[in-house]
């Protein structure tokens, strides 16, 4: 039938377009693990005092004719977010910059795999992606293609649906920062993994939040900010990259009415780490090399931890029966952040040209015309 034959046309065709389209990006040559390393330690702390102000980068508006997920308009965003004294909030909508956000931004991505980005101070909308599978290196090829666009770009929330993998965060680079905490789940594990080969990855904490109006989605999640809630924007970009963050994870089922604990200082003096909080928790946690515990103190305000040389980065937990804070770590040389690799052009060649060839093969398949029958004269009786 006619009819049968489009439809087994249109099911080659459309793989061979994804093989022409996945045969634009390039394999990388990714390098080695190299630690943070030095005698002097980076303290993106460092300071008399502390002052925090609250902040969530992550919030989605109704666009795009309500397609995506986002259910009110931006005042009503700002109205709420308001109410729960957050000094800096980003609107985060999809593929789009929301000029009513505070703080410009955008979610970059339609991968079937989640595989997002958040891109602050943009440039410009970048539209490429990949929907199905990705590998380490078309991931990174994304991050790479953002790179020039943003001077902020964040790897977002990598924990949901294994986005990106702890394998993926020992690869990749060209990218600022990641969101750990999100409330669809949060990558503590991949995180450490980042850290462990010497990228410097500041944490970030957000609400992911589609309806303002639903109080287990706000607040869920946080990122405190050592700035003055009345800093120019300017300082907050500068506070950002340098890692002046914590990252707050709300244990109740609704936003915080309590005070809860604060970093009041965080100081290293040549291989010694001293924390103060406002107020006691019930453990305190430092977290070295590879996530694993270097310290652990119990119904206290405080602690001191002398680093030992196989600690090439440090970082602080805190908990309580109310929240869990986790600080931007203290490493080791400097704030240093793994460049994007160089193209593997021989493997490139190579895949690219399979994959080239495959799309003609299932083209030309879709497309050949198969001759009628010929059919025979009937014999002389």
């Amino acid at each position: 039938m006619r009819w049968l034959r489009r439809v087994g046309r249109l099911l080659l065709g459309l793989p061979a377009l994804l093989l022409l389209w996945y045969a634009t990006a390039p394999v990388y040559d990714f390098p080695k693990p190299s630690p943070f390393a030095g005698e002097n330690w980076y303290n993106p702390f460092d300071a008399d005092s502390l002052p925090w102000s609250r902040a969530n980068f992550h919030i989605h508006s109704r666009t795009w004719g309500g397609l995506t997920n986002g259910d009110q308009d931006p005042p009503t965003i700002r109205q709420v977010y308001d109410s729960l004294g957050i000094a800096w909030i980003g609107i985060s909508d999809y593929q789009r910059i929301n000029h009513q956000s505070p703080i410009p931004l955008y979610e970059h991505g339609w991968s079937v795999g989640k595989v997002h980005q958040l891109c602050f101070w943009p440039k410009e909308v970048l539209w490429i992606d990949y929907p199905f599978w990705q590998s380490p290196s078309i991931r990174q090829y994304i991050l790479a293609r953002l790179r020039p666009t943003t001077p902020f770009l964040v790897v977002a929330h990598p924990r949901f649906l294994h986005s990106y993998t702890a394998e993926d965060m020992t690869l990749l680079g060209g990218y600022d920062a990641i969101e750990v905490l999100n409330r669809y789940g949060d990558s503590v594990e991949e995180w450490d993994s980042a850290l462990s080969v010497g990228h410097y990855a500041p944490i970030l904490a957000h609400d992911n939040v589609h309806d303002v109006y639903n109080p287990h989605q706000v607040m869920s999640r946080w990122t405190e900010v050592a700035l003055p809630a009345e800093a120019s924007v300017d300082a907050l970009r500068f506070a950002l990259l340098a890692g002046r963050t914590v990252g707050y994870k709300n244990r109740l089922p609704a936003p915080p009415t309590q005070p809860y604990p604060h970093f009041a200082r965080i100081t290293m003096r040549e291989d010694t780490l001293v924390a103060k909080l406002t107020m006691r928790v019930d453990s305190l946690r430092v977290i070295g090399q590879g996530g694993k515990v270097r310290l652990a103190a119990y119904q206290t305000d405080s602690l001191r931890y002398l680093a030992s040389p196989e600690d090439t980065y440090l970082r602080l937990e805190a908990y309580t029966a109310a929240v869990e804070a986790y600080t931007s770590p203290l490493v080791r040389g400097g704030p240093l952040r793994r460049p994007i690799p160089p193209i593997h052009w021989p493997k490139t060649l190579l895949r690219s040209g399979l994959y080239v060839g495959l799309a003609i093969v299932l083209a030309w398949i879709a497309l050949r015309r198969r001759r009628p029958k010929a059919h025979k004269a009937p014999a002389d009786s």
